[in-house]
């Protein structure tokens, strides 16, 4: 949506149970002032989009700027897209992602109250009510930016990991703030204690690894191994991240994460 508005298109959203996101009304856009560049730029935003929202509005609009592309430059608009492909829809393939998506956005859309189960990184299951303000594609995946009823402040949830998603009937005034200004208070006032790794990755993950993770935080290991200096908040998560690299990987420090992942690696091996 950033990039078409970028381009000079003004994009509103519909409020409603019928709602989405549009072009706003009587907008014309005089094709001579915009090159076949920016159609291409614009139509593979939309579509980038449009399966994972699944919004009608955004396939129409999709269709409306296809027409206004000269006929002559439709073959140079095809050759490009097939060089470059975005897909946000959620990986794994389970339609009840999907369908979770789908109740998702139509609370944010009604503006009404949103109630799931949600598996936090401590892999608790919990009952939640949330004010659904922003739905956001960020680290890799899609969340829910929302006002947590329970905890009376904002929070973040993985749209992935919630349950059953039901939408209530009442309303709620959305509160004035972005996603953007809560990330930006959220970087300058961190609270989560976290716990400062040091692992060694054998040379086979070392492509893999370094996607994640930046040069200053990374050295060179023994027999082409990498070691990596990393800060991350000790839960489940963490610990998943770790195990998740198999015999590849070894924790130097801290010692009891050391012990920890040793008696989990104990406790799988003996289920075989």
């Amino acid at each position: 949506m950033e990039a078409i508005e970028l381009s000079g298109i003004p994009i509103v959203t519909i409020q409603g149970p019928n709602g989405g996101y549009g072009i706003m009304e009587n907008f014309k856009i005089h094709n001579q002032l915009v090159s076949v560049e920016d159609f291409y730029y614009i139509i593979t935003a939309l579509k980038s989009v449009s399966e994972t929202l699944a919004d009608d509005k955004i396939d129409n609009t999709l269709e409306k700027m296809k027409t206004l592309i000269p006929s002559r430059q439709t073959e140079f608009l095809s050759e490009r897209n097939e060089k470059l492909s975005i897909d946000f829809t959620m990986l794994g393939g389970d339609p009840r992602h999907q369908e979770s998506f789908k109740v998702v956005k139509e609370a944010v859309d009604s503006e009404r109250l949103l109630r799931f189960t949600y598996t936090n990184n401590k892999l608790e299951s919990i009952r939640r009510t949330v004010e659904p303000l922003t739905i956001a594609f960020k680290w890799r995946a899609w969340y829910l930016f929302a006002w947590c009823c329970e905890k009376g402040d904002f929070r973040t949830f993985r749209i992935s990991r919630m349950r059953d998603p039901e939408i209530l009937p009442t309303r709620f005034k959305r509160k004035d703030i972005s996603f953007e200004e809560y990330l930006s208070k959220q970087e300058k006032n961190k609270s989560t204690p976290t716990t400062e790794l040091t692992l060694r990755f054998d040379a086979p993950m070392r492509a893999i690894v370094e996607e994640f993770h930046c040069p200053d935080d990374c050295s060179e290991g023994p027999e082409g191994s990498l070691i990596v200096k990393a800060s991350m908040p000790e839960d489940g998560w963490m610990y998943g991240f770790l195990l998740s690299y198999g015999e590849f990987v070894t924790v130097i420090d801290p010692p009891h994460v050391r012990e920890n992942l040793k008696r989990s690696a104990e406790k799988i091996a003996k289920k075989y």
